[in-house]
């Protein structure tokens, strides 16, 4: 039996620009870790390969996020109509079962690993279920270890010490995935997994690395001695806690990427962040940057509080914060969402391409500006932060040991870097980006 596990491609305005953050998804190399090795599994990045739809395949396995959900059904087509199944899995099939099924054979409801081996099962006695859905949630000892020789041939740097988020921001999905719930995973197996990937710039997904910072603290003093090179995601407040970043440092961290928003305490309000204070932002930042971390911060535009001088305010604080590296987009609305729900009530939502709901595009009427306007303002906002003369304001000091301003893209290492090297090369590897838009 010979299976194929696909990431589909992302596309759109917008998307090289994020392009050398991308990794294949975890979930397809935890699901080919355990595949029993009687059975052949091949995983396919569409973002880097294209897909062959004629090689030998009797399982073909989607993982679908929201916004590529257009794409994979593409994908599924065209293997269905050659005569092979089709499995679709994670957010998009999850949340919205009723639109996912019509275009697979099954569909997995839930987290994947307890259901993997059924649906392989299944799928070589010709007895593939329409649906297969978790019962409750997998204890995390459970995940598997992923070996190197899976992922050799892929861009993949990604693990995880948790899953889940105990916010309950109004745009996101993920607490409707997890429905609140945060687990850790056990740290000796954290470091484990982490161990065979040390040669890697390590990418931690968990949606904040510092919701727990009893078990962080322990796990960071246990990697400490592989001395690998980490990044991943956290809530800026924190930065309050000096010791986790010193540690952080201390265990190879080169940046953290932290949900800003916005600097509207009113606009955080409106999506259930009223717990961030914007107030202390500045301060938290130079907090980052004096454990030695560089500080890749998350900006969205489109609050009902925004007004159209929203991007130019963001762009003098970004600038004068001398935040590293930044991220915009359009607020996002998943179906699903308590954002969607209002919007949707009150007659703003007009996009209905799946492929747009992917943060560059406007989605819905904002309340002080047309959509043209937002969009209009994202594209500014890219171009403008990722100016070569931005790129010198900001992190120009960096430039007095370093001089990385023309170089070749090709020629970069970002696992060699040190935290400034690493941050001058991706500002680069995005100024040449933003011409996506």
């Amino acid at each position: 039996m010979r299976v194929l596990l696909i990431n589909p491609r992302i596309s759109g305005r917008g998307q090289a620009s994020v392009k050398y953050m991308n990794s294949v998804p975890l979930a397809l190399p935890t699901l080919a870790s355990l595949t029993p090795p009687d059975i052949e599994v091949a995983i396919i990045d569409e973002n880097t390969q294209n897909i062959d739809y004629e090689q030998p395949a009797d399982l073909v396995g989607i993982t679908v996020m929201l916004h590529v959900a257009p794409q994979a059904g593409r994908i599924a087509a065209e293997f269905r109509r050659r005569g092979v199944p089709v499995v679709m899995g994670g957010f998009y099939p999850t949340l919205w079962p009723e639109k996912a099924l019509p275009h697979a054979d099954a569909i997995a409801i839930g987290e994947g690993e307890p259901l993997w081996r059924q649906i392989l099962d299944d799928a070589r006695s010709g007895r593939l279920k329409r649906q297969y859905q978790s019962d409750g949630y997998i204890d995390l000892k459970d995940i598997p270890f992923i070996p190197k020789k899976i992922v050799q041939h892929l861009d993949f740097y990604h693990t995880e010490t948790s899953r889940g988020c105990a916010h309950h921001c109004d745009y996101c999905s993920v607490t409707k995935f997890y429905r609140g719930t945060v687990r850790q995973r056990p740290i000796r197996d954290v470091v484990v997994q982490v161990a065979e990937f040390a040669d890697k710039m390590i990418f931690f997904v968990d949606d904040n690395i510092a919701g727990n910072r009893i078990y962080v603290k322990k796990l960071l003093r246990e990697i400490i001695p592989l001395q690998i090179s980490w990044s991943g995601q956290f809530t800026i407040n924190g930065a309050a806690d000096t010791e986790f970043l010193a540690l952080a440092r201390q265990s190879g961290c080169k940046f953290l990427f932290c949900g800003i928003e916005t600097l509207s305490e009113e606009g955080l309000k409106e999506v259930n962040k009223g717990w961030a204070d914007p107030k202390k932002y500045r301060e938290w930042i130079q907090r980052i940057h004096d454990a030695g971390i560089a500080v890749y911060g998350s900006f969205m535009f489109g609050f009902d509080s925004d007004r159209k001088d929203v991007f130019s305010k963001t762009l003098e604080f970004a600038e004068e914060s001398t935040i590293d590296l930044a991220l915009f987009s359009a607020l996002s609305p998943g179906e699903g969402s308590n954002m969607h729900r209002m919007l949707k009530k009150e007659n703003r939502l007009f996009e209905e391409d799946l492929s747009r709901y992917n943060g560059q595009y406007a989605t819905f009427y904002p309340k002080h500006m047309s959509p043209e306007e937002l969009e209009e303002g994202l594209r500014w906002i890219w171009r403008q932060f990722y100016s070569k003369a931005s790129i010198k304001r900001r992190i120009g000091h960096y430039l007095t040991r370093i001089s990385l301003m023309d170089k070749p893209l090709e020629s970069i290492n970002y696992r060699e870097f040190t935290m400034e090297e690493l941050m001058l090369a991706l500002n680069v590897a995005f100024k040449v980006a933003v011409s996506d838009f």
